[in-house]
């Protein structure tokens, strides 16, 4: 197994509200120098939420995505904030977006989104025995929901607005806790 290399030097390159841009200066255990750069987020990461509505239905939630420039259907998500762990996030995420909480929270997986350029990590989470409990939150607009049959979760992966790859590797985790091979 290979030495990990040394770091040489960080230079923060630009900084937003979100993320830090990053340029790494690493000599690897070969001799080799190179410059990498990353990627930052600021705070411990993400939250994505499948919510069951009943043991047959999830929900899903349809927003405004600014990379894509269109509406797309996914999982309940949002930041996690500062003073605030993961499990606390979901169910704050899930009162903002749904109008939901719930009794029971699942961790599923934690997932880095690009580890080779970004620290980013996205806590994905199952939510059962729902009841309404809504907090307002920071959308511009408000989301809408749509309930989904767990039976065609093959078919929601193949649809051109559920993109989000934590969206789609949410559907299968899901299919494995739920013992289910839809």
């Amino acid at each position: 197994m290979n030495e990990a290399p040394q770091v040489l030097n960080v230079e923060t390159l630009a900084q937003t509200r979100l993320f830090n841009i990053e340029a790494v200066d690493l000599a690897f255990s070969n001799g080799r120098k190179a410059r990498f750069e990353r990627l930052m987020g600021e705070g411990p990461g993400a939250v994505l939420v499948v919510p069951l509505i009943d043991a047959h239905n999830l929900l899903l939630v349809r927003e405004y995505a600014v990379g894509l420039e269109r509406y797309e259907l996914g999982f309940v998500k949002g930041r996690i904030d500062g003073g605030e762990g993961p499990r606390d996030a979901a169910q704050r995420e899930m009162q903002e977006e749904t109008g939901f909480a719930a009794r029971e929270l699942v961790q599923l997986a934690s997932v880095a989104l690009t580890p080779a350029y970004s620290n980013y990590r996205t806590f994905i989470f199952l939510a059962r025995d729902l009841y309404a409990d809504s907090r307002p939150g920071d959308e511009p607009e408000a989301l809408q929901t749509q309930p989904w049959p767990l039976r065609d979760l093959a078919r929601l992966r193949y649809r051109d607005d559920f993109s989000d790859a934590r969206s789609l590797l949410a559907t299968y985790l899901v299919q494995d806790a739920m013992g289910d091979d839809s």
